[in-house]
């Protein structure tokens, strides 16, 4: 994963193989704004995992990946029936899926 800083808000960006990651809550946003569509990713449930310090962590079990047009973060509406979408059981499988669908749909 890289990260670069914008020089506007001085906020990290962080990239996934040339696409940039913008997570807001339980939803995180795959894909370059200048493009035609972007991927919107749920995630649908939590498990907890045991992490490396004895600790708990909360890791996603299922997500929901759904490619959009990057307009609907202007508000512009669009027919969710009609989207493409599918199911992973982790953030890796979601993210290899979306990075897919975005190199075929720009």
């Amino acid at each position: 994963m890289e990260t670069q800083t914008t020089q506007t808000t001085g906020q990290e960006l962080y990239s996934y193989k040339g696409y940039h990651l913008v997570r807001n809550k339980r939803e995180i946003y795959y894909g370059n704004l200048a493009d035609d569509f972007i991927t919107q990713i749920n995630v649908m449930s939590v498990a907890e995992k045991k992490g490396a310090k004895n600790g708990t962590l909360e890791v996603a079990d299922k997500l929901k990946i759904m490619l959009v047009p990057s307009s609907v973060l202007d508000g512009v509406p669009f027919n969710a029936a009609k989207a493409k979408t599918a199911t992973r059981e982790n953030l890796h499988e979601a993210l290899e899926v979306a990075r897919e669908w975005l190199s075929k749909a720009n």
